[in-house]
């Protein structure tokens, strides 16, 4: 008698379970179990965080020497997961998913000692009995919620600087990119300290359950909506985030540029607004501002770039949209702008391959989403305006971008402009490759982002 009630007891409250859990998800809540998966992760690293051993120079550099030669051995599997998700050509994952991780890893491990040495400061005359010095110290576990465009540097590189600053780690996956994310997870348990960094992978419910718990640090890379959802649920435990987000980007073509140095200008900007992983980059040129004068020499000149980029039809070579919904959100934008449509090759835009040919939309309607919304796919505007002060002021009335582009024969005026206008960074003469150096801080403001 005791027996079977003790066995009913029990399949009773696996049954509880299993509808709680069911109605939770029904509910968009995470469900307990879920919770309580990620609570033991935190709690475990948190354990390994207070022992006090990722803080020494050995097991940071061990870490870092581990991501690097992750990047090394794994490149087939990089590249195969890569062209999974996104479509991406194996040259275009080296370049940009591994071959820039390694280079960030190694300027971490050739400076790890230095950063981590404390630095003297002076100390007043009345306080000169003592000694003074700044100590960088490690804040705990750091929870980094991946993007899909670049979705392993993007998910190891903040994990890699916050391991190099003595933490341990939670990495959360895009779940767009499925064939990455699982990946990522992997290459994790067989490559780093699994007492130190964990994968969680997932969707919504459990970047939800994520947040819910309190870290010491959150590093989140996306857009500005879910960001407010990032920053919101940091508030309430007073935890620091980074947002690193992206906004629209803008060019200015300053007049004066010669025959050659507007063929350049156009190979700089569409090579990042059209080719690189398909203009589905945080930084990547949205649209561009040109003196009213020059507005036709620069289309003409960004059709024979196009032509040239792309002369063939040969849609296997350029990366693809990252899935249908991203891919109808490209074309709507195209679509409803109000301007005059230009694109390379004579092969179409294709749902199911989600293929979008490199696209110009000379002037737009300014009120159009396609100037309002980023549009991060190979589709970048053209809009005259009179003068430079002009476009000073277009630029100055929208969201402050993550980057801004200026082209000009003239070092004084394009310093005018960047002086004039709030980004999260600028270059002059060029596009992106300002990421390429480690030397320099990356990071937006105000809507493009913070705290980098």
């Amino acid at each position: 008698m005791v027996a079977p009630a003790h066995g009913a007891g029990a399949q009773g409250s696996t049954s509880a379970g299993l509808m709680q859990t069911r109605q939770a998800e029904k509910a968009g809540e995470p469900s307990p179990e879920m919770q309580q998966e990620v609570l033991s992760a935190r709690d475990s690293l948190r354990a390994t965080f207070r022992s006090g051993r990722t803080r020494s120079y050995e097991w940071r550099l061990k870490q870092l020497q581990n991501f690097e030669r992750m990047f090394l051995e794994q490149e087939k599997a990089i590249t195969a997961a890569l062209a999974e998700d996104l479509g991406r050509p194996p040259y275009e994952a080296i370049l940009c998913e591994i071959g820039g991780t390694i280079n960030e890893l190694r300027f971490m491990m050739d400076n790890l000692k230095t950063w981590m040495e404390p630095k003297s400061v002076p100390t007043p005359l009345a306080l000169q009995l003592g000694d003074s010095r700044i100590e960088c110290v490690p804040k705990g576990v750091v929870l980094v919620i991946a993007p899909w465009n670049f979705p392993l540097n993007l998910a190891f590189l903040p994990a890699a600087q916050a391991i190099a600053a003595g933490n341990c780690v939670v990495i959360k996956p895009s779940e767009v990119t499925s064939a990455c994310s699982k990946l990522a997870k992997g290459l994790c348990e067989r490559y780093l300290d699994a007492d130190a960094v964990r994968v969680i992978e997932g969707g919504v419910l459990e970047t939800t359950a994520l947040l819910e718990q309190q870290w010491d640090h959150i590093f989140y890379t996306g857009n500005g909506a879910v960001a407010r959802v990032v920053m919101a649920a940091a508030a309430k435990h007073l935890t620091p985030v980074t947002l690193e987000l992206g906004g629209k980007s803008p060019v200015v073509v300053d007049r004066g540029l010669s025959d050659s140095q507007l063929a350049t200008a156009c190979q700089r900007i569409m090579w990042v607004a059209h080719f690189i992983n398909a203009g589905q980059i945080c930084v990547s040129p949205d649209y561009i501002l040109v003196h009213k004068d020059d507005e036709q020499r620069l289309l003409q000149a960004m059709r024979r770039c196009m032509a040239q980029f792309h002369p063939r039809d040969d849609t296997s070579a350029v990366c693809k949209i990252v899935n249908e919904r991203h891919w109808d959100r490209v074309q709507h934008l195209v679509s409803s702008s109000g301007g005059e449509v230009f694109s390379a090759g004579s092969s179409p835009s294709d749902r199911a391959s989600r293929f979008i040919p490199p696209t110009i939309v000379s002037r737009p309607d300014p009120e159009a989403p396609i100037m309002r919304e980023e549009i991060f796919g190979p589709v970048i505007s053209v809009m005259p305006v009179d003068d430079l002060d002009a476009a000073i002021t277009f630029i100055q009335e929208r969201e402050t971008p993550l980057a801004l582009y200026v082209f000009s024969p003239d070092r004084s005026r394009a310093e005018h402009v960047v002086s004039s206008t709030q980004s999260g960074g600028a270059l002059i003469n060029d596009a992106m490759i300002h990421l390429a150096n480690p030397h320099l801080p990356f990071g937006g403001a105000g809507s493009s982002g913070m705290g980098c």
